[in-house]
């Protein structure tokens, strides 16, 4: 009985080192040196392999480990460069205001001038006040609006309430509300009760810990989304304002009501994010090509097969968006990792990274590549039976950047770009 054992361990094992070989072994083999991240180079070369692995996909996620990797920022901006003028894609899509990015962005003037100013005041700071987004940002953009195929900027994120949300949203719903004839607008509280709902949300710093305020909220967002749709179409943008503005509030209902609970926290602005990027998708460019800025945890996919029961319960906005089949088939996520160095986002404090486990695909990268690049849609196709985890820092844990997982990366995104020494944005300002 003990000798049987012995030989069901022993061939158990052989199988897995097996199975982790075969991973090991693609990595090792077609790992692609890229040359450099400098956004200056106009030799675009050596992104040449990301583009054939790209193919034909409309939609291209960038991932990046935490909010403040400089390195990583300098490795998208020379995508979205190349992405842009080799492959035809136009339209830069933000994790940032769903309503500023939108609406304020349609309605801007983009002299020089103007798009400097709205870029710093709707889209977060980690971004527009770090220095290795500055060319991105304040040179490239504004330049590509001299050209015939400007930059289109356009925001995903349920979290309202940069610039142009807060000086404007509540006027223009109020516009739109009596310009429709709304019944609420005859409301006797309209004035002094329902109109100020809308300036509730963005101040998070002293948002109350009781849920009546949120309540309430909910209750009168329902009752003008409700009017709204007799009016307008579903797919309308007002409509979506409103949805985004209910998501809005369960996000602060869940992270400042009792016990902050990050889980839920996070999947209802995941949802709602997938929903504004298949808004987009759909609705406002349809014949566009689009870029997708966000953090690993929000473009990753393959919900649900993690060692971590918790995470199993997890849903991002990746993972939402191609559960659709069209989507999934016209998506490719690119997921960022990092083998040494230090992090840290603006105004926060700086972190070592964690040292790479033994066996992990950072160790498996030849040496000598400062920056590589994998793709997993390749060996999926090479391999469609493969099912063993691997270990990777692809940074899924929620809001602990730079963690090390062992999961199934090969699925969860299509492709790894990777960056040897990480080091923090400094402020431009």
């Amino acid at each position: 009985m003990i000798k049987c054992l012995f030989v069901l361990l022993l061939v158990l094992s052989f199988n897995n080192l097996n199975a982790q070989t075969l991973i090991k072994k693609y990595v090792k083999e077609n790992t692609a040196p890229i040359a450099t991240i400098d956004p200056d180079s106009t030799n675009f070369s050596d992104l040449q392999v990301i583009g054939d692995a790209i193919g034909n996909a409309r939609i291209v996620m960038l991932g990046e480990q935490d909010h403040g990797d400089a390195p990583t920022f300098l490795a998208k901006t020379k995508l979205i460069k190349y992405l842009h003028e080799k492959k035809g894609f136009n339209v830069l899509a933000f994790e940032s205001d769903f309503f500023g990015l939108n609406e304020g962005w349609d309605e801007l003037n983009k002299t020089e001038n103007n798009l400097d100013n709205f870029i710093a005041e709707n889209i977060f700071e980690v971004w527009t006040g770090c220095d290795a987004c500055k060319d991105l940002f304040y040179q490239y953009i504004p330049d590509t609006y001299n050209t015939e195929h400007p930059v289109i900027l356009t925001g995903f994120d349920s979290q309202l309430g940069l610039g142009y949300t807060q000086a404007h949203l509540r006027h223009q719903l109020d516009s739109l509300f009596k310009r429709l004839k709304l019944p609420i607008v005859d409301s006797p509280d309209y004035t002094t009760k329902i109109l100020p709902l809308f300036d509730d949300l963005y101040n998070t710093v002293k948002a109350p810990g009781d849920s009546i305020f949120y309540t309430i909220h909910s209750f009168y967002f329902k009752v003008i989304k409700s009017q709204l749709s007799k009016r307008l179409d579903n797919t309308n943008f007002w409509m979506m304002v409103m949805d985004n503005l209910l998501s809005n509030n369960l996000m602060l209902h869940y992270r400042f009501t009792g016990k902050y609970n990050y889980l839920k926290f996070q999947d209802t602005r995941d949802e709602q994010m997938a929903k504004n990027l298949k808004w987009l998708c759909e609705v406002k460019y349809p014949h566009q090509k689009i870029i997708v800025w966000a953090h690993n945890v929000h473009v990753s996919k393959y919900n649900g097969h993690y060692p971590q029961s918790f995470l199993n319960q997890m849903k991002t906005m990746g993972g939402v968006f191609t559960s659709d089949g069209m989507f999934m088939k016209e998506t490719y996520i690119l997921g960022f990792t990092s083998y040494e160095g230090t992090a840290g986002r603006l105004f926060h404090q700086q972190y070592q990274l964690p040292e790479p486990k033994r066996n992990s695909l950072e160790r498996w990268i030849n040496p000598a590549y400062q920056y590589a690049f994998i793709d997993f849609k390749s060996f999926r196709k090479q391999y469609p039976k493969y099912k063993k985890q691997f270990f990777m820092a692809g940074s899924i844990l929620g809001n602990e950047h730079h963690t090390i997982s062992k999961a199934r990366w090969d699925k969860i995104f299509d492709g790894v770009f990777f960056i040897r020494k990480m080091y923090p944005c400094k402020n431009i300002n």
